[in-house]
């Protein structure tokens, strides 16, 4: 009966730990993997960025600017709907994209100028998260308003 109560102990354990989603981020195959809003192949390990939603999948991308871009194309929120890293341009480690810090006019893949830093850059204007997202969204859709004037 005591090791009954062991294995369904440890049943119980198992199943609770389970369902748990994995919501870390995966390493990025350079020249590999495909930006998953434009369909790059990712080059650049110093401005990849990452999404991980909620049911677990992982979606690369090139650019902070794509993966912004692409959660809002796609309606998702990174408020309990998904994780957003970013990778340390000097490391190249994967950091919480809402912590980091960046830096405008880097010469990123698809040229949204943003570089990520786990770190504060002394001497440069250091952007939060929130700030950089609404550059993105506004220049997404000020291209959209553009595009949908030339029809």
């Amino acid at each position: 009966m005591k090791n009954l109560f062991k294995l369904l102990a440890v049943c119980i354990l198992f199943l609770g730990c389970e369902n748990k989603t994995d919501m870390s981020p995966k390493d990025i195959k350079i020249d590999r993997d495909i930006c998953a809003h434009c369909k790059m192949v990712i080059s650049s390990a110093n401005y990849a960025a990452q999404i991980v939603t909620k049911d677990g999948k992982h979606y690369f991308f090139d650019d902070i600017g794509c993966a912004l871009t692409w959660l809002n194309l796609q309606n998702i929120t990174i408020e309990g709907e998904a994780y957003i890293y970013v990778a340390d341009f000097e490391s190249t480690e994967w950091i919480d994209a809402k912590k980091a810090y960046y830096i405008d006019g880097a010469n990123s893949p698809m040229h949204y100028g943003f570089a990520a830093y786990k770190n504060a850059v002394d001497g440069k204007d250091n952007l939060n998260f929130s700030h950089v997202k609404k550059i993105i969204l506004e220049k997404q859709n000020e291209t959209h308003s553009a595009a949908h004037h030339m029809h």
